[in-house]
Protein backbone atom coordinates (compact mmCIF):
# COMPACT_ATOMS: atom_id res chain seq x y z
CA UNK A 1 0.00 0.00 0.00
CA UNK A 2 1.49 3.47 -0.97
CA UNK A 3 0.62 6.06 1.31
CA UNK A 4 0.06 9.49 0.23
CA UNK A 5 1.65 12.81 1.97
CA UNK A 6 -0.54 13.77 4.98
CA UNK A 7 -1.52 17.37 5.30
CA UNK A 8 -3.87 17.73 8.01
CA UNK A 9 -5.14 21.98 9.73
CA UNK A 10 -6.89 22.45 12.54
CA UNK A 11 -7.31 25.88 13.91
CA UNK A 12 -4.18 25.26 16.39
CA UNK A 13 -1.92 23.33 13.95
CA UNK A 14 -0.61 21.72 10.92
CA UNK A 15 0.25 17.72 10.97
CA UNK A 16 1.82 17.51 7.30
CA UNK A 17 4.38 15.13 6.05
CA UNK A 18 8.14 16.09 5.84
CA UNK A 19 9.73 18.32 3.69
CA UNK A 20 13.73 18.48 2.44
CA UNK A 21 13.46 21.92 3.81
CA UNK A 22 12.52 20.63 6.97
CA UNK A 23 15.72 19.28 8.10
CA UNK A 24 17.14 22.46 9.83
CA UNK A 25 13.87 22.84 11.98
CA UNK A 26 13.87 19.03 12.90
CA UNK A 27 17.40 19.45 13.68
CA UNK A 28 16.67 22.00 16.15
CA UNK A 29 13.36 20.42 17.34
CA UNK A 30 15.31 16.93 18.39
CA UNK A 31 18.44 18.65 19.65
CA UNK A 32 16.69 21.36 22.04
CA UNK A 33 14.38 18.05 23.03
CA UNK A 34 17.59 15.58 23.04
CA UNK A 35 17.13 14.81 26.72
CA UNK A 36 13.54 14.24 27.07
CA UNK A 37 13.08 12.39 24.08
CA UNK A 38 16.18 9.62 24.42
CA UNK A 39 14.79 7.34 26.30
CA UNK A 40 11.35 7.11 24.52
CA UNK A 41 12.63 8.01 20.67
CA UNK A 42 16.31 6.74 20.89
CA UNK A 43 15.85 6.60 16.88
CA UNK A 44 14.78 9.69 15.97
CA UNK A 45 17.95 11.36 18.47
CA UNK A 46 20.54 9.02 17.31
CA UNK A 47 19.02 9.89 13.60
CA UNK A 48 19.13 13.30 13.60
CA UNK A 49 22.24 14.19 14.71
CA UNK A 50 22.99 17.31 12.53
CA UNK A 51 21.03 18.60 9.74
CA UNK A 52 22.09 16.60 7.46
CA UNK A 53 21.51 13.03 9.06
CA UNK A 54 17.84 15.40 9.61
CA UNK A 55 18.12 15.69 5.60
CA UNK A 56 18.75 11.57 5.52
CA UNK A 57 16.32 10.84 8.35
CA UNK A 58 13.38 12.87 6.26
CA UNK A 59 14.11 11.34 2.75
CA UNK A 60 14.31 7.76 4.90
CA UNK A 61 10.77 8.37 6.64
CA UNK A 62 9.33 9.27 3.35
CA UNK A 63 10.76 6.85 1.68
CA UNK A 64 8.95 4.28 4.19
CA UNK A 65 5.78 6.51 3.58
CA UNK A 66 5.61 6.16 -0.18
CA UNK A 67 6.12 2.07 0.91
CA UNK A 68 2.84 1.36 3.19
CA UNK A 69 5.37 1.11 5.80
CA UNK A 70 5.03 3.84 7.69
CA UNK A 71 3.45 7.06 8.31
CA UNK A 72 5.95 10.24 9.95
CA UNK A 73 4.77 13.78 9.82
CA UNK A 74 5.59 16.92 11.73
CA UNK A 75 3.49 18.87 13.82
CA UNK A 76 3.39 22.62 13.25
CA UNK A 77 2.00 26.06 14.73
CA UNK A 78 -0.81 27.76 11.80
CA UNK A 79 2.56 30.19 10.83
CA UNK A 80 4.42 26.57 10.48
CA UNK A 81 7.26 26.58 13.18
CA UNK A 82 8.03 22.85 13.85
CA UNK A 83 6.62 21.87 17.19
CA UNK A 84 6.65 18.19 17.11
CA UNK A 85 6.37 14.90 15.50
CA UNK A 86 3.86 12.28 15.26
CA UNK A 87 3.95 8.57 13.44
CA UNK A 88 2.04 5.85 12.39
CA UNK A 89 4.70 2.71 12.22
CA UNK A 90 4.47 -0.91 11.89
CA UNK A 91 1.41 -0.56 9.77
CA UNK A 92 0.01 -4.11 8.93
CA UNK A 93 -2.56 -3.68 6.15
CA UNK A 94 -4.00 -7.47 6.89
CA UNK A 95 -5.19 -6.59 10.44
CA UNK A 96 -5.10 -3.67 9.98
CA UNK A 97 -3.61 -1.91 12.80
CA UNK A 98 -0.84 0.36 13.72
CA UNK A 99 1.00 2.12 16.47
CA UNK A 100 1.15 5.69 16.97
CA UNK A 101 3.66 7.71 18.40
CA UNK A 102 4.59 11.61 19.03
CA UNK A 103 6.45 14.15 21.01
CA UNK A 104 5.60 17.83 21.13
CA UNK A 105 8.29 20.33 21.80
CA UNK A 106 8.58 21.36 25.80
CA UNK A 107 7.80 25.26 25.34
CA UNK A 108 4.70 23.77 23.54
CA UNK A 109 3.33 21.61 26.00
CA UNK A 110 -0.09 22.01 28.21
CA UNK A 111 -1.58 23.69 25.46
CA UNK A 112 -3.80 21.30 23.86
CA UNK A 113 -1.40 20.51 20.89
CA UNK A 114 -0.86 16.97 22.01
CA UNK A 115 -4.56 15.66 22.07
CA UNK A 116 -5.39 17.68 19.17
CA UNK A 117 -2.66 15.94 17.18
CA UNK A 118 -3.62 12.44 18.43
CA UNK A 119 -7.09 13.03 17.44
CA UNK A 120 -6.62 14.46 13.79
CA UNK A 121 -3.90 12.23 12.89
CA UNK A 122 -5.69 9.23 14.52
CA UNK A 123 -8.78 10.02 12.72
CA UNK A 124 -6.79 10.35 9.65
CA UNK A 125 -4.97 6.48 10.31
CA UNK A 126 -8.73 5.26 10.84
CA UNK A 127 -10.61 6.78 7.85
CA UNK A 128 -7.68 7.52 5.53
CA UNK A 129 -5.46 4.27 6.16
CA UNK A 130 -8.19 2.00 6.95
CA UNK A 131 -6.88 1.27 10.21
CA UNK A 132 -9.24 -0.71 12.43
CA UNK A 133 -7.01 -0.58 15.64
CA UNK A 134 -4.07 1.81 16.72
CA UNK A 135 -1.76 0.99 19.37
CA UNK A 136 0.04 3.46 21.77
CA UNK A 137 3.03 2.30 23.79
CA UNK A 138 4.07 4.56 27.06
CA UNK A 139 6.64 4.27 29.31
CA UNK A 140 4.57 3.86 33.01
CA UNK A 141 6.49 7.05 34.80
CA UNK A 142 5.12 9.45 31.68
CA UNK A 143 1.30 10.39 33.14
CA UNK A 144 0.95 13.56 30.46
CA UNK A 145 1.38 10.96 28.07
CA UNK A 146 -1.56 8.50 29.64
CA UNK A 147 -3.76 11.45 30.41
CA UNK A 148 -3.33 12.52 27.18
CA UNK A 149 -3.91 8.93 25.24
CA UNK A 150 -7.58 8.83 27.71
CA UNK A 151 -8.15 11.76 26.75
CA UNK A 152 -8.39 10.65 23.40
CA UNK A 153 -10.35 7.66 23.39
CA UNK A 154 -7.38 5.17 24.03
CA UNK A 155 -7.73 2.62 27.03
CA UNK A 156 -4.95 0.48 28.69
CA UNK A 157 -4.52 -2.96 28.08
CA UNK A 158 -2.04 -4.20 29.76
CA UNK A 159 2.34 -3.70 30.29
CA UNK A 160 4.86 -5.23 28.45
CA UNK A 161 7.61 -6.30 30.01
CA UNK A 162 10.92 -5.53 28.11
CA UNK A 163 9.41 -4.16 25.42
CA UNK A 164 11.69 -1.06 24.89
CA UNK A 165 15.40 -0.63 24.88
CA UNK A 166 16.27 3.14 25.63
CA UNK A 167 19.21 5.04 24.19
CA UNK A 168 21.46 3.58 27.26
CA UNK A 169 20.81 0.54 27.15
CA UNK A 170 18.20 -0.20 29.58
CA UNK A 171 15.22 -2.75 28.79
CA UNK A 172 12.04 -0.95 29.85
CA UNK A 173 8.28 -1.91 29.89
CA UNK A 174 5.45 -0.07 28.06
CA UNK A 175 1.85 0.17 29.25
CA UNK A 176 -0.08 -0.47 26.25
CA UNK A 177 -2.92 1.52 25.07
CA UNK A 178 -5.62 0.82 22.57
CA UNK A 179 -8.55 2.59 20.27
CA UNK A 180 -10.65 0.47 17.39
CA UNK A 181 -12.53 1.56 15.11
Amino acid sequence: MKISPIKIESPLILIRSYKLGDAPALFRLIDSNREMLKDYFPMSVENNASVMASRKYIMQRNSDRKNGKSLFAGIFTTDEKLIGQICAKDINTRVPKCEVGYFIDTDFLRRGIGAESLRLFSGHCFETLEMAKITLRIEPKNTASKKLAAKCGFEIIGVAKNDFRSADGRLMECELWEKVK
